[in-house]
């Protein structure tokens, strides 16, 4: 969903006679608002559980993207950005709620640790599929097009994880303090800073959406570039999940964070030059090679750096 949702707001943005920043602002826009509704839609995942909010979600997050080409005769840009914003606020939380079911399924710490390394390796495969489907359904019919398909998909998607019994059955462990206190021990100075650190690679992870689609304008309007580009950049991230969660590795966790996070940046800077169709394929694998990597790290770094809380039944005993 995340794949497919922001490149092909871009595409018709683009299409529909827009500036690329227009466009890029609306693809921001739709990532942030997501980002931010996290938080409130994992409480909302430990009150009523993950089937009763991904389905909602998935209902509305659909409708609005179905009706954002609406609001070129009706609104203008506007409405098109309230409408991306509700788009983005009602995103289903499906990986996090995916990743909250690693520990109940998968006891062991190293089980974990590869299994976040392959499910983002996986999510870094559907982000292949979904470029290339918005440009091939851009090219072939109309950039407006691959809207109503990426609701039609994310439905369908959110429906079968939502239906699955793993999600219908989880529930959180429970903890004492919890709401306010779970936001103090979230609030520490190193959780904090790892997240800034992270929200800056955020944005060099969106600029890649608008970067491919100004790539396929400076190359004569080559569209396929706007989907090959990301496919390649995610083809990357999936071959780096595979590795990493393939084998062990030695040195600490933070460590690897900072060596992949500086990989990933250092292997953006041939990117500025504009190179070629073939070599700028090529080289944003380099950097989602270690995006995987990154993503990893970060979470089992978030993890270790939270203090823990203690269980509520104990507390009871």
């Amino acid at each position: 969903m995340t794949g497919k949702a922001p490149v092909a707001i871009l595409r018709w943005a683009t299409a529909s006679g827009s500036s690329i920043a227009f466009g890029g602002l609306l693809s921001a826009l739709y990532g942030l608002s997501c980002a931010l509704a996290q938080p409130v839609k994992g409480r909302l995942m430990d009150r009523h559980g993950q089937s009763s909010v991904h389905l909602p979600a998935a209902l509305l997050n659909s409708a609005l993207l179905v009706a954002l080409p609406l609001s070129e005769p009706y609104g203008g840009p506007g409405l098109a950005t309230a409408i991306v914003v509700g788009g983005g606020l009602t995103t289903p939380p499906l990986e996090a709620g995916l990743r909250a079911l690693w520990p109940s399924g998968l006891p062991a710490p190293r089980l974990q640790y590869a299994a976040l390394a392959l499910d983002t390796g996986t999510q870094g495969l559907l982000h292949n599929v979904g470029p290339l489907l918005v440009a091939a359904l851009a090219s072939a019919y109309n950039p407006a097009v691959a809207l109503p398909v990426t609701a039609a998909l994310c439905l369908a998607g959110t429906a079968a994880v939502a239906l699955a019994s793993p999600s219908r059955r989880w529930r959180p462990d429970r903890f004492e303090g919890q709401g306010a206190a779970l936001a103090q021990r979230m609030a520490t100075p190193a959780v904090l800073l790892l997240f800034v650190s992270l929200t800056g690679i955020g944005f060099a992870i969106g600029a890649m959406n608008v970067w491919s689609i100004a790539m396929a304008e400076h190359h004569h309007h080559q569209d396929v570039l706007s989907g090959i580009i990301p496919a390649a950049f995610s083809t990357g991230s999936f071959l780096g999940g595979l590795i990493y969660g393939s084998r062990t590795w030695s040195g600490t966790t933070t460590r690897r964070l900072i060596i992949a996070t500086g990989t990933f940046l250092t292997g953006r800077l041939p990117l500025f030059a504009l190179p070629g169709p073939y070599t700028a394929t090529a080289a944003v694998t380099v950097p989602g090679t270690f995006l995987t990597i990154m993503v990893a790290c970060a979470y089992v770094s978030t993890d270790a750096l939270t203090p823990r809380a203690v269980p509520a039944r104990r507390m009871r005993g």
